[in-house]
Formats: structure tokens, sequence, C-alpha cells
């Protein structure tokens, strides 16, 4: 069954439940009950669902309205091993294990189903609104980063990691050296495209090389910090600013299908490098928000009670961020010279080629930056 049968096939026994567990009480019946698909960018609609479901219920005898996120994962056999970074049933295990249940500092989306069908694992989540639709200001993501600070310093500061056979430990080494980005940042190619060539009138093709070669020892670094518990995806995409009652806001990350244990500074990394990566975040600001980030998500960690050494969290995030962001630039460069990926970047990125690759100039420059940074901070 394809995965849209999957959904046409979900009646209304079926959505009792979880719309019963969204209001804490028995729903008696279902009334104007509406799907609708949603995607974005880089989908894998074999592999991939998710869909919002919204109507009304009788709850009671009072009609209410209701909303819902029908996240639909297919198994996915290469990826079937637990040790793996992309293992398909992570997030529908971290759900339903109750392990994102009263996090510190973010939240996750309130789940309200967790149900496996024959290979495909569905998670019925809370459907959070964007308090701010589209971009993000810089100071948006610096109480993000701060928010961060708090969840991943709490597990610093005396609240267990939790220990599953599931979750990640080695999210970075695997990202790193699953791309073929060394012999691409040698190549004359992956430097020659005009627009390119304007971005990047030196290419730093040696200065990728070094730290191709520094990549071990930054790894065995960053694998012998103390590690905490972390969302391993919090780029842009990831992150909804949700508008309390009050009228404060707090940072929501959806996609837990990479969560395990990092070093303090990996998740920043990832806010930072990978916003930058597809643009979400102003190119011209980068500077600006990776300095105000970091000292935000510091403030955090001491703020939940964290009292370690802030050069390692400073050689967390240098290092994380280098290595998590400079590979993706000499990978996808060379794909601007293929029209349909050029098209599919640009609308990933919503702008234009030549302002991706002029964002990347600036991205990458600033990334062997910090990988200077973290070389400085190693031990001697």
């Amino acid at each position: 069954m394809e995965l849209g049968e999957v959904l046409l096939s979900i009646g209304e026994a079926e959505l009792l439940a979880p719309v019963s567990d969204l209001f804490g009480a028995r729903v008696s019946q279902l009334v104007d009950t509406t799907s609708t698909p949603l995607s974005w960018i880089g989908m894998r609609p074999s592999e991939r669902a998710l869909s919002r479901w919204q109507g009304s219920a009788l709850v009671a005898g009072v009609k209410r309205s209701w909303s819902l996120i029908l996240k639909i994962q297919r198994r996915v056999p290469e990826s079937d091993d637990p040790d793996r970074w992309d293992y398909w049933r992570r997030e529908f295990l971290a759900y339903e294990s109750g392990l994102l249940d009263r996090l510190p500092g973010v939240t996750a989306p309130g789940c309200h189903g967790a149900v496996e069908r024959g290979e495909d694992a569905l998670l019925w989540l809370d459907d959070v609104p964007e308090a701010t639709p589209g971009t993000w200001r810089t100071e948006r993501y610096v109480r993000a980063a701060h928010d961060l600070g708090v969840f991943n310093g709490a597990f610093l500061a005396g609240r267990p990691v939790p220990q599953r056979s599931w979750l990640t430990r080695t999210y970075l080494r695997s990202w790193t050296t699953w791309l073929p980005w060394s012999e691409l940042a040698r190549s004359e190619a992956t430097w020659s495209l005009p627009i390119v060539a304007r971005a990047f009138p030196r290419p730093p093709g040696d200065r990728l090389t070094r730290l191709h070669r520094d990549t071990p020892k930054l790894l065995e670094r960053l694998e012998h910090l103390r590690q905490t518990f972390s969302h391993l995806d919090c780029w842009r995409a990831n992150l909804i600013g949700q508008r309390l009652p009050d009228g404060t806001e707090r940072t929501v990350l959806i996609d837990w299908s990479f969560t395990g244990a990092a070093p303090a500074g990996q998740d920043l990394a990832i806010l930072v490098a990978g916003s930058h990566v597809w643009l979400d975040a102003d190119p011209a600001e980068l500077t600006v928000l990776s300095d105000g980030a970091l000292a935000a998500y510091i403030s955090g960690m001491r703020e939940i009670g964290w009292r370690g050494d802030e050069r390692d969290v400073r050689f967390g995030y240098a290092a994380s961020s280098a290595l998590y962001g400079a590979p993706l630039v000499p990978w996808w460069l060379p794909r601007l010279a293929d029209p349909a990926r050029r098209e599919w970047l640009e609308a990933k990125c919503r702008r234009p080629a030549e302002e991706v690759a002029a964002g990347w100039a600036l991205l990458l420059e600033h990334l062997l930056k910090l990988a200077d940074e973290a070389e400085q901070l190693l031990p001697a």
C-alpha cells in the first residue's frame, strides 16, 4: 500500500483515540473531518507522509474544534540498524517512550498517539502554529540558542542523560564521513562554474583539505567531552516559535529523527550553520548571529545550573560548526551546473542561484575561521 493509500484508509474509528487524547476526554462523535497533505522540499514521499487533520468533535455534548498533524514514517530497509544515524524508527520510539515529555528549555509537540501499522510508524502530534511565520530575525535565533542552552545544559547539571539503544551516539562522525567532500574540495571543477567563481575568487580548497586532514582529531575530542541529550537537527525548518497565552514565546523542536548524545555546542552549531546552509537566516548577519547565539547558549546553560568550562562549549560549537557545515558547500557547488539541481536549490533557499553561491561563500569563510578556532582550543 502506498503512503497516500494509508492516509485514505484512516477512518473515524482510528481518529477517535488521538482526538480524545487531545481533549483529555472521550469524544463521542467526529464532525466535518478533513485532511490536507503537507510537504517540504527534500521530503521523500515514498518514505514519509505528513498531513494536517482538522474538524469538530462532540465532547460531553459540546462541539469543539480540533487540529492534529499526522506523520507517517515507512520502514527503510537500509536504515534498519538502531546504531545508524538515520535509523528510521528513532523519532517514533522517542515519542512512544515518553522521552520527549517535559523537556527543559524547549519542548516537542505533544504526542496523542504512536501507532505501528505493518511497516509504517504513525505519530499523531499537536498542530503548533508559528508565532512569526517566514523569516526569523536574528534576535529570535538568539532566543532559540538560549533555549537550547537550557535544554543541553540541564543534562550536564544533574538531569540524567537518557540511555536508549536507539539513540544516536556519533551523529557528527556519521554525517561527516557520509559526504565524499574532500575530493570535491580539491577539484577545479567545483570552483569553475562562473557564478561559483564570482562568489569564490580565491577557492578555499587548501583550507578545506586541512580541515579534512584534521577531522579525526576534532571528532575524537568532541566524542571525549561530556555528552548531553541533543536534538541534532535543530535548524530553522525544525523550529517553531509558539506564542503562549501570556504573550511570551517558547521554542518548539520538531523532527527528532537524529536525537541522541552529543557534546554541548553541537545543537547550537546545527542551529546556526544549518539555518545558513539553506539561507533561512540572513547571510549578512552571520557573524552577529553566531556571536550572539553562542553567548546566549552559554547563558542558558549557566541559568539551568551548569558550572563547567566555557572553553569546552566554545570548542564544541566551533568544531561541530566546521564539520557539520563546511562539507556541504563543496558537495553542493558543482550541482549548480545541473539545471534540475539548481532549480531545486533555488526553491529550497528561496533565492536565485547567484545569491545562494554568495551566501555560501560567506558561510564557508565563517566556518573555516571556526575550524581555526577549534584547532587553537584543542588540548596541547
